[in-house]
Protein backbone atom coordinates (compact mmCIF):
# COMPACT_ATOMS: atom_id res chain seq x y z
CA UNK A 1 0.00 0.00 0.00
CA UNK A 2 2.34 2.16 1.22
CA UNK A 3 4.94 1.67 -2.00
CA UNK A 4 1.61 2.05 -4.38
CA UNK A 5 1.24 5.44 -2.56
CA UNK A 6 4.89 6.35 -3.29
CA UNK A 7 3.98 5.49 -7.09
CA UNK A 8 0.87 7.68 -7.73
CA UNK A 9 3.01 10.74 -5.74
CA UNK A 10 6.04 10.42 -8.01
CA UNK A 11 3.39 10.02 -10.85
CA UNK A 12 1.42 13.02 -10.25
CA UNK A 13 4.79 15.04 -9.58
CA UNK A 14 5.86 13.90 -13.32
CA UNK A 15 2.23 14.91 -14.83
CA UNK A 16 2.36 18.61 -13.37
CA UNK A 17 6.41 18.86 -13.08
CA UNK A 18 5.73 22.21 -15.03
CA UNK A 19 3.24 23.43 -12.48
CA UNK A 20 6.52 21.98 -9.52
CA UNK A 21 9.03 24.17 -11.60
CA UNK A 22 6.83 27.51 -11.52
CA UNK A 23 6.30 26.88 -7.66
CA UNK A 24 9.88 26.65 -7.10
CA UNK A 25 11.16 29.51 -9.38
CA UNK A 26 8.44 31.52 -7.36
CA UNK A 27 9.88 30.51 -3.94
CA UNK A 28 13.07 31.95 -5.27
CA UNK A 29 11.56 35.15 -6.01
CA UNK A 30 10.94 36.34 -2.52
CA UNK A 31 14.47 37.05 -2.51
CA UNK A 32 14.84 38.80 -5.96
CA UNK A 33 14.14 41.94 -5.43
CA UNK A 34 11.13 44.02 -6.89
CA UNK A 35 10.20 40.45 -8.36
CA UNK A 36 6.61 40.31 -6.63
CA UNK A 37 5.37 43.52 -8.53
CA UNK A 38 3.21 44.59 -10.94
CA UNK A 39 5.27 45.78 -13.74
CA UNK A 40 7.58 42.92 -13.27
CA UNK A 41 4.63 40.31 -14.02
CA UNK A 42 3.45 42.29 -17.23
CA UNK A 43 7.19 41.90 -18.31
CA UNK A 44 6.94 38.21 -17.64
CA UNK A 45 3.63 37.49 -19.28
CA UNK A 46 4.12 39.79 -21.93
CA UNK A 47 7.28 38.48 -23.07
CA UNK A 48 6.51 34.98 -22.69
CA UNK A 49 4.32 35.69 -25.95
CA UNK A 50 6.48 34.67 -28.75
CA UNK A 51 8.10 31.80 -26.73
CA UNK A 52 4.19 30.74 -25.87
CA UNK A 53 3.89 30.35 -29.88
CA UNK A 54 6.79 28.66 -30.86
CA UNK A 55 6.19 26.39 -27.56
CA UNK A 56 2.90 25.65 -29.18
CA UNK A 57 3.79 24.70 -32.15
CA UNK A 58 6.88 22.43 -31.10
CA UNK A 59 4.20 20.97 -28.75
CA UNK A 60 1.95 20.43 -31.27
CA UNK A 61 4.50 18.19 -33.73
CA UNK A 62 6.13 16.17 -30.76
CA UNK A 63 3.14 15.22 -29.73
CA UNK A 64 2.01 13.76 -33.34
CA UNK A 65 5.60 12.46 -33.15
CA UNK A 66 7.81 14.73 -35.40
CA UNK A 67 9.83 17.73 -34.49
CA UNK A 68 9.68 21.28 -35.82
CA UNK A 69 12.87 22.86 -36.04
CA UNK A 70 11.75 25.35 -38.09
CA UNK A 71 9.68 27.16 -36.03
CA UNK A 72 11.96 29.68 -34.93
CA UNK A 73 12.79 31.56 -38.06
CA UNK A 74 9.28 31.01 -39.23
CA UNK A 75 7.98 33.88 -36.20
CA UNK A 76 10.91 35.16 -37.42
CA UNK A 77 9.74 35.67 -40.80
CA UNK A 78 6.11 36.45 -39.61
CA UNK A 79 7.25 39.26 -37.54
CA UNK A 80 9.21 40.65 -40.73
CA UNK A 81 6.37 39.99 -43.25
CA UNK A 82 3.37 41.87 -40.68
CA UNK A 83 6.65 44.90 -40.52
CA UNK A 84 6.84 44.64 -44.17
CA UNK A 85 3.67 44.31 -46.07
CA UNK A 86 2.29 47.59 -43.54
CA UNK A 87 5.67 49.76 -43.72
CA UNK A 88 7.02 48.61 -47.29
CA UNK A 89 4.20 47.76 -48.88
CA UNK A 90 1.42 49.99 -47.07
CA UNK A 91 -1.15 47.36 -46.51
CA UNK A 92 -3.96 47.87 -43.80
CA UNK A 93 -2.79 46.35 -40.59
CA UNK A 94 -5.36 43.03 -40.75
CA UNK A 95 -3.93 42.09 -44.10
CA UNK A 96 -0.70 42.51 -42.95
CA UNK A 97 -1.58 39.83 -40.69
CA UNK A 98 -3.05 37.62 -42.62
CA UNK A 99 0.07 37.47 -44.98
CA UNK A 100 2.43 36.28 -41.93
CA UNK A 101 -0.10 33.69 -41.52
CA UNK A 102 -0.44 32.45 -44.37
CA UNK A 103 3.12 32.30 -45.44
CA UNK A 104 3.58 30.46 -42.02
CA UNK A 105 0.89 28.20 -43.52
CA UNK A 106 2.70 28.05 -46.85
CA UNK A 107 6.17 26.96 -45.24
CA UNK A 108 4.01 24.59 -43.32
CA UNK A 109 2.52 22.98 -45.93
CA UNK A 110 5.80 22.58 -47.28
CA UNK A 111 7.33 20.73 -44.72
CA UNK A 112 4.31 18.58 -44.06
CA UNK A 113 4.33 17.35 -47.77
CA UNK A 114 8.13 16.62 -47.25
CA UNK A 115 7.55 14.36 -44.30
CA UNK A 116 4.41 12.90 -45.42
CA UNK A 117 4.75 12.23 -48.98
CA UNK A 118 8.21 12.53 -49.37
CA UNK A 119 8.76 10.30 -46.19
CA UNK A 120 11.83 12.31 -45.07
CA UNK A 121 12.24 12.69 -41.23
CA UNK A 122 11.11 15.72 -39.85
CA UNK A 123 14.25 16.97 -38.18
CA UNK A 124 15.95 16.87 -42.06
CA UNK A 125 13.26 18.82 -43.70
CA UNK A 126 12.56 21.40 -40.33
CA UNK A 127 16.53 21.54 -40.23
CA UNK A 128 16.63 22.42 -43.89
CA UNK A 129 13.96 24.63 -43.96
CA UNK A 130 15.30 26.83 -41.56
CA UNK A 131 18.01 28.00 -43.52
CA UNK A 132 15.80 28.22 -46.65
CA UNK A 133 13.57 30.67 -44.31
CA UNK A 134 16.75 32.40 -43.10
CA UNK A 135 18.07 33.20 -46.81
CA UNK A 136 14.64 34.49 -47.97
CA UNK A 137 14.40 36.56 -44.65
CA UNK A 138 17.63 38.38 -45.52
CA UNK A 139 16.95 38.38 -49.50
CA UNK A 140 13.70 40.09 -48.84
CA UNK A 141 15.45 42.64 -46.31
CA UNK A 142 18.89 43.01 -47.40
CA UNK A 143 19.49 42.30 -43.53
CA UNK A 144 18.39 44.97 -42.45
CA UNK A 145 15.80 45.79 -39.66
CA UNK A 146 12.21 46.58 -40.58
CA UNK A 147 10.15 48.71 -38.44
CA UNK A 148 6.90 50.18 -37.80
CA UNK A 149 8.19 54.26 -38.96
CA UNK A 150 6.09 56.24 -36.77
CA UNK A 151 2.70 53.90 -36.71
CA UNK A 152 2.39 52.73 -33.20
CA UNK A 153 -1.27 52.33 -32.95
CA UNK A 154 -1.48 48.98 -33.09
CA UNK A 155 2.30 48.82 -30.77
CA UNK A 156 0.39 50.71 -28.25
CA UNK A 157 -2.73 48.73 -28.12
CA UNK A 158 -0.83 45.31 -28.10
CA UNK A 159 1.45 46.23 -24.97
CA UNK A 160 -1.84 48.34 -22.93
CA UNK A 161 -3.18 46.69 -20.43
CA UNK A 162 -7.13 46.57 -20.39
CA UNK A 163 -7.65 44.99 -17.23
CA UNK A 164 -6.60 47.53 -14.27
CA UNK A 165 -4.40 46.57 -11.62
CA UNK A 166 -3.74 42.95 -13.31
CA UNK A 167 -0.49 42.18 -15.51
CA UNK A 168 -2.38 40.94 -18.54
CA UNK A 169 -1.96 43.38 -21.72
CA UNK A 170 -3.66 42.34 -24.65
CA UNK A 171 -0.44 40.71 -26.17
CA UNK A 172 -0.61 38.66 -23.46
CA UNK A 173 -4.78 38.08 -23.93
CA UNK A 174 -4.16 36.96 -27.53
CA UNK A 175 -1.76 34.50 -26.27
CA UNK A 176 -3.38 33.25 -23.71
CA UNK A 177 -6.63 32.90 -26.13
CA UNK A 178 -3.93 30.80 -28.42
CA UNK A 179 -3.27 28.53 -25.70
CA UNK A 180 -7.01 27.77 -24.85
CA UNK A 181 -8.05 26.84 -28.11
CA UNK A 182 -4.93 24.88 -28.98
CA UNK A 183 -6.28 22.84 -26.03
CA UNK A 184 -9.65 22.84 -26.78
CA UNK A 185 -9.20 21.33 -30.59
CA UNK A 186 -6.65 18.97 -29.07
CA UNK A 187 -8.84 17.43 -26.14
CA UNK A 188 -12.40 17.83 -27.77
CA UNK A 189 -12.15 17.08 -31.79
CA UNK A 190 -11.22 14.42 -33.62
CA UNK A 191 -8.53 16.25 -35.17
CA UNK A 192 -7.02 16.24 -32.05
CA UNK A 193 -7.13 12.87 -30.78
CA UNK A 194 -5.65 12.12 -34.04
CA UNK A 195 -2.83 13.88 -33.44
CA UNK A 196 -2.47 11.83 -29.67
CA UNK A 197 -2.80 8.12 -31.88
CA UNK A 198 -0.12 9.77 -34.79
CA UNK A 199 2.01 9.82 -32.25
CA UNK A 200 1.48 7.40 -29.73
CA UNK A 201 1.20 3.78 -32.43
CA UNK A 202 1.37 5.09 -36.13
CA UNK A 203 -0.31 1.23 -36.90
CA UNK A 204 -2.56 2.06 -34.25
CA UNK A 205 -3.63 5.22 -36.18
CA UNK A 206 -3.39 3.37 -39.43
CA UNK A 207 -6.22 0.34 -38.70
CA UNK A 208 -8.03 3.11 -36.86
CA UNK A 209 -8.76 4.45 -40.64
CA UNK A 210 -6.76 7.89 -39.46
CA UNK A 211 -5.71 9.58 -42.82
CA UNK A 212 -1.72 10.13 -41.28
CA UNK A 213 -0.66 11.57 -44.42
CA UNK A 214 -3.48 13.89 -44.52
CA UNK A 215 -2.94 14.65 -41.18
CA UNK A 216 0.70 15.40 -40.62
CA UNK A 217 0.31 18.20 -43.11
CA UNK A 218 -2.52 19.69 -41.73
CA UNK A 219 0.19 19.54 -38.22
CA UNK A 220 2.54 21.33 -39.79
CA UNK A 221 0.33 23.99 -41.41
CA UNK A 222 -1.30 25.11 -37.79
CA UNK A 223 2.47 25.02 -36.96
CA UNK A 224 2.87 27.35 -39.40
CA UNK A 225 0.42 29.35 -38.43
CA UNK A 226 1.31 30.13 -34.94
CA UNK A 227 4.36 30.45 -35.42
CA UNK A 228 3.46 33.17 -38.11
CA UNK A 229 1.01 35.21 -36.13
CA UNK A 230 3.29 34.74 -33.35
CA UNK A 231 6.21 36.47 -34.42
CA UNK A 232 3.58 39.13 -36.25
CA UNK A 233 1.95 39.99 -32.79
CA UNK A 234 5.80 40.12 -31.04
CA UNK A 235 7.12 41.85 -33.97
CA UNK A 236 4.08 44.66 -33.74
CA UNK A 237 4.41 44.95 -29.94
CA UNK A 238 8.06 45.82 -30.59
CA UNK A 239 8.02 47.84 -33.06
CA UNK A 240 10.95 46.17 -35.35
CA UNK A 241 11.73 43.12 -36.71
CA UNK A 242 15.22 41.32 -38.03
CA UNK A 243 16.35 38.27 -39.83
CA UNK A 244 18.32 37.59 -36.52
CA UNK A 245 15.50 37.99 -34.74
CA UNK A 246 16.21 35.82 -30.98
CA UNK A 247 19.93 34.81 -31.84
CA UNK A 248 21.25 36.82 -29.25
CA UNK A 249 21.45 34.82 -25.94
CA UNK A 250 18.95 32.44 -25.53
CA UNK A 251 17.34 31.33 -28.88
CA UNK A 252 13.78 31.25 -28.89
CA UNK A 253 13.57 28.05 -30.32
CA UNK A 254 15.55 26.52 -27.29
CA UNK A 255 12.89 28.21 -25.18
CA UNK A 256 10.29 26.43 -26.63
CA UNK A 257 11.71 22.82 -26.60
CA UNK A 258 12.87 23.43 -23.29
CA UNK A 259 9.50 24.49 -22.27
CA UNK A 260 7.94 21.15 -24.32
CA UNK A 261 10.28 18.46 -22.39
CA UNK A 262 9.76 20.57 -19.01
CA UNK A 263 5.77 20.06 -19.81
CA UNK A 264 6.10 16.76 -20.13
CA UNK A 265 6.30 15.88 -23.59
CA UNK A 266 6.97 12.63 -25.13
CA UNK A 267 10.25 12.67 -27.16
CA UNK A 268 8.97 9.48 -28.80
CA UNK A 269 5.11 11.18 -29.42
CA UNK A 270 1.43 10.50 -28.26
CA UNK A 271 1.98 12.67 -24.99
CA UNK A 272 2.16 16.14 -24.16
CA UNK A 273 0.14 19.15 -23.14
CA UNK A 274 -0.29 22.88 -24.22
CA UNK A 275 -1.22 24.02 -21.77
CA UNK A 276 2.16 22.24 -19.42
CA UNK A 277 4.44 23.97 -22.17
CA UNK A 278 2.75 27.34 -20.99
CA UNK A 279 3.38 27.33 -17.62
CA UNK A 280 6.88 25.89 -18.26
CA UNK A 281 7.80 29.04 -20.47
CA UNK A 282 5.71 31.40 -17.73
CA UNK A 283 8.36 29.39 -15.46
CA UNK A 284 11.70 30.08 -17.41
CA UNK A 285 11.61 33.60 -17.91
CA UNK A 286 10.14 34.20 -14.35
CA UNK A 287 13.11 32.17 -13.18
CA UNK A 288 15.50 34.30 -15.61
CA UNK A 289 14.23 37.62 -14.12
CA UNK A 290 15.31 35.81 -10.83
CA UNK A 291 18.65 35.15 -11.69
CA UNK A 292 19.48 38.10 -13.11
CA UNK A 293 18.65 40.07 -9.74
CA UNK A 294 19.93 37.27 -7.50
CA UNK A 295 23.33 37.43 -9.70
CA UNK A 296 23.06 40.16 -12.19
CA UNK A 297 24.56 38.02 -14.96
CA UNK A 298 22.90 36.70 -18.41
CA UNK A 299 25.13 33.50 -19.01
CA UNK A 300 23.66 32.50 -16.13
CA UNK A 301 20.47 31.90 -17.34
CA UNK A 302 22.00 29.57 -20.51
CA UNK A 303 23.91 27.50 -17.54
CA UNK A 304 20.45 26.86 -15.87
CA UNK A 305 18.11 26.41 -18.80
CA UNK A 306 20.60 23.57 -19.65
CA UNK A 307 20.70 22.26 -16.43
CA UNK A 308 16.77 22.30 -15.72
CA UNK A 309 17.00 20.50 -19.23
CA UNK A 310 19.36 17.92 -18.53
CA UNK A 311 17.47 17.14 -15.62
CA UNK A 312 14.29 16.72 -16.83
CA UNK A 313 15.78 14.75 -19.70
CA UNK A 314 17.49 12.33 -16.99
CA UNK A 315 14.19 12.31 -15.03
CA UNK A 316 12.26 11.00 -18.03
CA UNK A 317 14.54 8.38 -19.14
CA UNK A 318 14.75 7.06 -15.52
CA UNK A 319 10.99 6.63 -15.60
CA UNK A 320 10.85 4.64 -18.42
CA UNK A 321 13.60 2.41 -17.36
CA UNK A 322 12.07 2.06 -14.60
CA UNK A 323 8.22 1.21 -15.46
CA UNK A 324 10.15 -1.41 -18.52
CA UNK A 325 11.90 -3.22 -15.79
CA UNK A 326 8.71 -3.19 -13.28
CA UNK A 327 6.63 -4.61 -16.77
CA UNK A 328 9.71 -6.84 -17.37
CA UNK A 329 9.55 -8.36 -14.17
CA UNK A 330 5.93 -9.04 -14.15
CA UNK A 331 4.28 -9.92 -17.30
CA UNK A 332 0.92 -9.81 -16.23
CA UNK A 333 1.10 -6.13 -16.11
CA UNK A 334 1.89 -5.50 -19.41
CA UNK A 335 -1.44 -6.23 -20.89
CA UNK A 336 -2.73 -3.92 -18.56
CA UNK A 337 -0.06 -1.08 -19.37
CA UNK A 338 -1.07 -1.62 -23.17
CA UNK A 339 -4.41 -1.37 -22.20
CA UNK A 340 -4.16 1.59 -20.38
CA UNK A 341 -1.84 3.36 -22.73
CA UNK A 342 -3.89 2.35 -25.76
CA UNK A 343 -1.09 0.74 -27.27
CA UNK A 344 -0.62 -2.61 -28.85
CA UNK A 345 3.15 -3.16 -28.28
CA UNK A 346 5.80 -1.81 -26.83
Amino acid sequence: MEQTKRKFHASMINDYRAFVFLGIVLIFGIFANNFYTLYNFTSIFSGSSLYTFIGLAFTLCMIAGHMDLSVGYMATMGAMMVLGMRTLEGLPWGVAFLVAAGVGALFGLANGILVAKAKIHSFIVTLGMQFVIKGLLNIYSNGAEISVKGDFEVTDILNSSPIPFLPFSVLFLFTLAAVIILMVVLAKTRFGRNVYMLGGNLETAWLAGIKSDRNTILIFMISGILCGLGGALYGVSAGTATPTLGEKGIAPLMVGLTATIIGGTDIAGGKGSVLNTFVSIVAILAMFGVITTLVGKFEVQILFIGIVLAFCVLYETFTKYAKQKTLGIRPDLVQKYMQESGKTKL
